[in-house]
C-alpha cells in the first residue's frame, strides 16, 4: 500500500462522516431490536422510521467504509505515528484494521438477519455491537493519548488535509 504525506480531503471527510453515522445507530439500536423480535415472532410490525433510518445509515456506513478502504489501497495513508511502544504500535494497526472489518460485519449480520430473518445472525450482530464500541473507546483513547500525551500532532492528521 502507497504511503502518503497525509490523509486527503476525502478520506478526512469519509473518517468523520463514518464517526458521526456511528452515534445515532447505537442510540435507534433499541428500536430495530424491538422491531426484530416482533417480526421474528410474527407480530404485527407498525411501521417506525427509526428502524428504517438505522437500515439506511448502516447501509451507509458501510458504503463509505469501503470508499475509505478503496482510496487507501490507491492512495495510501501517511506512516502511523510511533507510539514509543512497539505493543501500542501494533495495537493501533490492529484496532484500526479491525474497526474496518467490524464496520462491514455489522451491515453484513445485521442485513442477514433483517431480511434473511436469520436470528442467529442478530446475535453476532449485537456482539459485534460491543466490539465495535470497545474498539472505538480504544481509538479515541489512543488518539487523546496521542495528542495530548505525546503531543504527536495525530489528532490534526484527521482534521487537516495535507
Amino acid at each position: 500500500m502507497p504511503v502518503s504525506q497525509g490523509y486527503s480531503r476525502t478520506q478526512i471527510l469519509l473518517h468523520w462522516a463514518v464517526a458521526v453515522l456511528i452515534i445515532p445507530q447505537f442510540l435507534l439500536g433499541e428500536n430495530i431490536a424491538e422491531a426484530f423480535g416482533k417480526w421474528m415472532s410474527s407480530e404485527p410490525t407498525p411501521f417506525n422510521p427509526a428502524v428504517v433510518f438505522h437500515v439506511m445509515t448502516g447501509l451507509t456506513i458501510c458504503a463509505l467504509v469501503i470508499w475509505r478502504l478503496v482510496l487507501r489501497l490507491r492512495h495510501g495513508a501517511p506512516a502511523a505515528l510511533d507510539s514509543g511502544s512497539p505493543v501500542m504500535n501494533k495495537v493501533a494497526s490492529g484496532v484500526q484494521h479491525t474497526m474496518y472489518l467490524v464496520l462491514i460485519l455489522m451491515v453484513v449480520s445485521g442485513g442477514t438477519a433483517w431480511f434473511g430473518l436469520v436470528g442467529p445472525a442478530a446475535g453476532v450482530h449485537n456482539v459485534l455491537k460491543l466490539v465495535l464500541l470497545l474498539l472505538i473507546l480504544i481509538h479515541v483513547a489512543g488518539a487523546v493519548k496521542g495528542q495530548f500525551v505525546l503531543k504527536n500532532g495525530i489528532i490534526r492528521r484527521m482534521m487537516k488535509a495535507e
